[in-house]
């Protein structure tokens, strides 16, 4: 009996080892649209996870398994993605907004165009720990402005522009990712 246990509970957690989550194109869940897989840090071109794609080490993104300092496609910090390796504003390609969260997991988001922040926001929360931003307010150098919509993210699908019409969907998801992901996952995968 306590072996039987142990061996299931042991395959158990050796299948959670293996699972991988799968990034599809369009609004699709076929195997014919999957761009790639995603574990670990790391983005694969094919279901084994043996040919890299991005590896995402902390703020990084880069195509090379251990990335030198001071390389990589893009850099991510707080809820911002930038060029290169760069901080610079001029740099910055999105700002990501949370809509909807629970207990840490982004369930929508919002995606705007280069660096923008975000004042008089709202929010409140549900059941379940789910938190809502009911409202806010886009500031570009220090000015209320309305914001360029680059994509909106909602129910596992990324989507252009401020549109969750199916004929908009670019990506589609597996999982939880964090909003740093996310935002690599709409600049770079919907290429």
């Amino acid at each position: 009996m306590k072996k039987g246990l142990t061996l299931a509970l042991f395959c158990g957690l050796m299948l959670g080892c293996f699972a991988a989550e799968t990034i599809y194109r369009g609004d699709s869940r076929q195997g014919k649209d999957i761009i790639c897989y995603y574990q670990g840090g790391k983005f694969y071109s094919d279901v084994a996870r043996t040919q890299l794609l991005y590896n995402h080490p902390g703020n990084v993104v880069s195509k090379d398994l251990k990335p030198a300092y001071g390389t990589g496609l893009y850099r991510l910090m707080g809820n911002r993605i930038y060029k290169g390796f760069s901080v610079d504003k001029k740099d910055c390609l999105g700002t990501l907004i949370e809509t909807k969260t629970q207990r840490g997991n982004v369930l929508e988001a919002v995606i705007y165009d280069g660096f923008v922040t975000f004042k008089d926001t709202e929010e409140k929360r549900e059941a379940g720990g789910i938190t809502i931003i009911t409202e806010y307010n886009v500031l570009k150098d220090l000015k209320y402005v309305p914001g360029e919509v680059l994509y909106t993210i909602k129910n596992n699908k990324i989507y252009r522009g401020n549109s969750t019409d199916a004929k908009d969907c670019l990506l589609t998801y597996t999982g939880n990712f964090t909003s740093s992901r996310l935002l690599f996952m709409a600049v770079e995968l919907t290429k």
